[in-house]
């Protein structure tokens, strides 16, 4: 489905609910087994701060069970370990789950461990979980990915991209992760669209501005993703898991949120806490590269001029010197270029505009003054694979069939 500029998110979501919610219902639910007797749903690896010695896992169950904990081993090894559960309700959208969060402290760097959810009587299956070597890494991007059609277009594209990158370590999500911050249909096919991968690797999310919608396309605190998304800590009163970092390899990951728009009618103050963090944060990384991702994009719709978060944050990362911006939303793949002081220039960051991974798609006219290299239109699906090693950045564009869309890359 393809729709005009003219077509607002909220007006098509509108129009296409009941579908929404017909084919939520039979949604392929990959990853999960019969066999598998624990009520355990949803399970996934959240990113730590420092995923060499560390990792939260996070799952809801649909009854109360304040037993269920992580059991784990290394790969091989009969002597097991456990990581107790922290757990309480979560009702949304008149559904009410409890979601548990455990936290696997000490763990050995570049090691191979199996773990498992259990309440002592009966168990999941057992997934991989691998602690970060330090070095070089692959790490699978995925822009933003609501969707109309019960997540299947969704679950093509990343289960695509986890076929053709079974060495990835981690994978994000640049924000939007589902249409309608509150429907709890969407959500449960967003993870089901994962399974497989979520259990197995790291996940590192980024909030949209669609986390911030009730059902009524009225704005709210982005309650569900707040819950659903154990990030790292940020040390800021008031303002956890809104925006958070963390390492990987020799990189530094800076998760920013730019929904000012969105959060400042209901939670006042964002930037005021967000900017002396963020230049906190990049003082005390002493990591090779640094790498920014956040979800609103720099240009302005039609791509005529920068935007609000544009204008704010770029003269920061002109004083900071990341090596790369990542963004989302207009759900079009734009490699944008290196600019500083809103003007081409090579010393400056790179800025890629990551595209779209879902089936909601908008007709964004091209603009060869802030493109380097962009998809065809009308938009298609796309997702990127980053490989990063102490000298190089390697920065891939695949379609969803697994082709080849642009690459570049940074040497240091």
């Amino acid at each position: 489905m393809i729709l005009s500029k003219r077509t607002t998110r909220r007006s098509f979501l509108k129009l296409s609910l009941k579908s929404i919610i017909a084919l939520s219902a039979f949604s392929w639910m990959p990853g999960t087994s019969a066999a598998s007797s624990a009520d355990a749903l949803f399970i996934r690896q959240i990113v730590t701060g420092d995923s060499r010695t560390s990792r939260t896992i996070m799952w809801e169950s649909m009854e109360e069970n304040p037993a269920q904990y992580v059991e784990y081993h290394l790969k091989g090894s009969l002597y097991t370990m456990t990581a107790h559960a922290s757990y309480g309700p979560f009702e949304d959208d008149s559904t009410l789950l409890f979601t548990h969060i455990a936290s696997m402290e000490h763990l050995k760097a570049a090691t191979v461990y199996e773990y498992r959810i259990t309440d002592g009587t009966h168990a999941t299956e057992w997934y991989p979980l691998r602690t970060d070597n330090g070095s070089a890494f692959k790490m699978l991007i995925f822009p933003d990915s609501q969707c109309s059609d019960g997540y299947i277009t969704f679950r093509d594209l990343a289960q695509g991209a986890w076929q053709r990158n079974p060495d990835a370590s981690i994978f994000v999500n640049m924000g939007d992760l589902v249409d309608n911050g509150e429907q709890y249909a969407q959500w449960r096919d967003w993870f089901n669209a994962l399974g497989g991968i979520k259990e197995q690797i790291i996940f590192a999310p980024l909030m949209g501005n669609h986390a911030t919608y009730n059902l009524q396309w009225k704005l709210r605190l982005p309650v569900a993703w707040l819950n659903y998304f154990a990030v790292p800590e940020n040390n800021v009163p008031g303002w956890g898991r809104y925006f958070y970092s963390f390492d990987y390899g020799d990189v530094h990951f800076i998760m920013l949120n730019n929904l000012m728009e969105e959060l400042d009618p209901l939670k006042p103050g964002l930037l005021d806490v967000e900017i002396p963090w963020l230049k906190k944060d990049f003082a005390s990384s002493n990591k090779k590269w640094k790498i920014v991702m956040m979800h609103k994009d720099i240009i302005n719709d039609p791509y005529d001029d920068f935007s609000t978060p544009g204008r704010i944050f770029m003269p920061l990362f002109d004083e900071l010197r990341p090596d790369v911006v990542f963004d989302a939303h207009q759900h079009t793949y734009r490699r944008l270029g290196r600019f500083k002081n809103f003007r081409r220039d090579d010393s400056g960051p790179l800025y890629i505009d990551t595209g779209v991974a879902g089936n909601v798609r908008y007709d964004v006219p091209i603009n060869k003054d802030f493109d380097e290299a962009y998809l065809p239109q009308p938009e298609i699906d796309n997702y990127l694979v980053l490989e990063a090693s102490s000298s190089k950045l390697d920065i891939k564009c695949f379609q969803p069939d697994g082709s080849l869309a642009d690459h570049t890359f940074l040497v240091k």
